[in-house]
């Protein structure tokens, strides 16, 4: 028998720890899988040997389901790109005073991710960037691989569902990190309340939303809008048994306001929402390489200021962050079942008799 999305979450808690690419290693996945959460590594910038030291080491740690994701990305060279089209990138380099080294790789191989994928079979995969083939995700399910696709839009979600995907994840343009559109727009996304009523209008594939969930109260909309679980990232972030750069962690626990927080391309040459800083501002307009080559050459001023000011720093971030808290992931799974609770019972008190 065919697993059911159901069969990978806990319990009574539909809740996915988002896969974080650079922050969500196996040791995130772990804390988040004993505190009541579905874990879910963030393989797509690791090696494939890396990739399966973290998986073993999850599975070691635990017995409890999780998922793995990696970004669809076609192969690259190692042809160093030109610079000479990003002029205030280099400019950014001397105004910080960080010298430059061009990297001499870009990006991991897709493929010998995929492949390494295929051999450790987890018990869930999920992917952004971009959509598989119908013979990949064959592939996954002869392996008893659980596939999950990203989709900002309908058609993405669609194009999914065409090549066999087993469930979805409705990705909002609130949602903070990197967007995973591949067939429409980046920059010009539909909100998670409108897109999961949209996709939910033709199909009745599993849903996971994702973007500008961080309390009980949304995780239970979402669910009344057609969703079978969600998944949850920025929320995650400053919990105290999530390792993050300092500056990083204070720019969280400031708690600005969702209108602090913009789409850039800057930092790695893919749409992302992070929370505005002196890169973001300085790359506003500006032309950027095509990720991941402009991901590889911001690294080592992204790095310069991880443990200073942050200026120069992803400060990935969707629009809910002002709805953070400083607590450990334990916490903040039982504030969000107790808010879950406490909604739908004055749901059941105050509302639903006036429809009965």
């Amino acid at each position: 028998m065919a697993a059911s999305l159901t069969d990978f979450l806990p319990r009574n808690f539909p809740v996915i720890q988002a896969p974080m690419a650079g922050v969500s290693d196996s040791q995130v996945v772990i804390a988040a899988s004993h505190a009541g959460f579905l874990g879910s590594l963030g393989a797509g910038m690791m090696e494939p040997d890396v990739m399966r030291k973290e998986i073993q080491a999850i599975r070691a740690a635990t017995p409890k389901p999780f998922c793995v994701n990696l970004f669809v990305l076609d192969e690259i060279g190692d042809a160093a790109p030109d610079l000479g089209s990003i002029p205030w990138l280099t400019e950014l380099y001397e105004h910080y005073n960080v010298a430059f080294t061009m990297p001499t790789k870009f990006a991991p191989s897709f493929e010998a991710q995929f492949a390494t994928l295929l051999e450790d079979a987890p018990p869930m995969a999920s992917f952004t960037f971009g959509c598989l083939s119908k013979e990949q995700v064959a592939a996954c399910n002869a392996r008893n691989i659980y596939v999950v696709g990203t989709a900002t839009s309908t058609s993405e979600a669609l194009a999914w569902i065409d090549v066999g995907a087993d469930a979805i994840c409705a990705q909002g343009i609130e949602a903070g990190g990197h967007r995973g559109s591949f067939l429409t727009s980046a920059e010009h996304g539909m909100g998670l309340i409108a897109l999961l009523q949209e996709i939910r209008s033709e199909t009745d594939h599993p849903l996971i939303a994702a973007g500008g969930i961080a309390t009980g109260q949304a995780v239970l909309a979402a669910l009344a809008l057609g969703a079978d679980a969600v998944q949850i990232g920025t929320a995650l972030l400053p919990c105290r048994d999530v390792l993050l750069p300092a500056p990083y962690r204070r720019a969280l626990l400031k708690k600005p306001f969702g209108e602090k927080t913009e789409l850039t391309q800057a930092f790695s040459g893919r749409h992302a929402r992070g929370i505005q800083n002196g890169f973001l501002i300085a790359g506003r307009k500006q032309v950027a390489l095509p990720y991941p080559l402009q991901n590889a050459v911001t690294q080592l001023l992204r790095k310069s200021s991880s443990q200073t000011d942050g200026e120069t720093l992803s400060l990935w971030a969707g629009q809910a962050v002002h709805l953070v808290r400083d607590v450990t992931l334990t916490d903040l799974a039982n504030d969000i079942k107790t808010e879950i609770k406490q909604t739908a019972q004055n749901l059941q008190e105050n509302w639903l008799p006036c429809f009965s």
